[in-house]
């Protein structure tokens, strides 16, 4: 395990930022988290609150002043917040490493940022509104309403667990400054690819019950499409990762599915207890 450091994590009240932080605190880092809440939360930060190596600043990562007294402060940042904002260029004038998870990272990774990309990555906290396609069959499947497919259901998906996830960015956080990876692009994805009429059968084979699957064309310019129009982006390809690092996902479409099930059917909201409003400051609003 490498020596304690301080991590700077942006987006860190999010999804998989949440857990990142969680990961970092039990390896005896201290993270510092910066998020807006525009679409993260502090529950997802429950289970570090109370821990003294936590802070959490909520602001933006379009303040520059911001931005540039924490970088400066923490010893690496992981920026997976959805814009790349101030942050690229103060890691860069502060001279501190940089794994950037933001869709237009290339000009940091040309600066020597570690740059990866994400696929379908499921897990606790993950908030409904940006769900994955596997979370939301499987939360109309417990509920016992129809599983709706788009187009001819043969768009190619590969599910990673949110465990797996964060597993992929530690070892490339002990690895910022390595040859192969400072200003490299890797990404981060499940081995097991399926397709979504598949995955949709799957679900209803594992979850029983009245559920059946409805097709629905796309609409795209309020013209239906029966098949997805194909994006440009290139296919994910975990090969780099795995050569540099040896990381391999430990659960499979199996696991992930029944983890899914068992959420959807147990799900409680998450309180945080004994919160207190932060301390105002001119730049934000700081705890810790």
């Amino acid at each position: 395990m490498p020596a304690p450091a301080t991590y700077l994590v942006t987006g860190g009240a999010g999804f998989i930022g949440s857990h990142l932080a969680d990961a970092l605190l039990g390896q005896g880092h201290t993270v510092v988290v910066l998020d807006d809440l525009s679409t993260g939360a502090r529950a997802n930060l429950a289970a570090a609150w109370s821990d003294p190596r936590l802070r959490f600043v909520r602001g933006s990562v379009l303040d520059e002043r911001l931005v540039d007294e924490l970088t400066s402060r923490c010893d690496a940042v992981v920026h997976l917040a959805p814009v790349t904002g101030a942050v690229g260029a103060a890691a860069l004038r502060h001279g501190r490493g940089l794994l950037i998870a933001a869709a237009d990272g290339r000009c940091e990774a040309a600066a020597g940022a570690v740059v990866v990309r994400h696929g379908d990555t499921v897990g606790p906290r993950q908030s409904p509104v940006h769900a994955t396609v596997l979370t939301r069959l499987v939360r109309r499947a417990v509920a016992g309403e129809p599983l709706a497919v788009h187009g001819d259901g043969t768009r190619a998906c590969r599910f990673l667990d949110v465990a797996d996830a964060v597993g992929a960015l530690l070892a490339l956080l002990a690895l910022l400054a390595h040859p192969g990876a400072a200003g490299a692009e890797f990404d981060i994805a499940g081995t097991e690819e399926t397709t979504v009429m598949a995955l949709a059968e799957r679900t209803l084979a594992r979850c029983g019950g009245p559920s059946a699957i409805s097709h629905f064309p796309y609409v795209v310019d309020r013209v239906p499409h029966e098949i997805r129009p194909r994006a440009a982006a290139r296919p994910l390809d975990t090969a780099p990762l795995r050569e540099l690092t040896g990381w391999q996902p430990a659960r499979g479409l199996d696991d992930i599915l029944g983890a899914a099930i068992a959420r959807a059917r147990g799900e409680a909201p998450v309180v945080l207890p004994g919160l207190r409003a932060p301390a105002a400051s001119p730049a934000a609003q700081h705890r810790g």
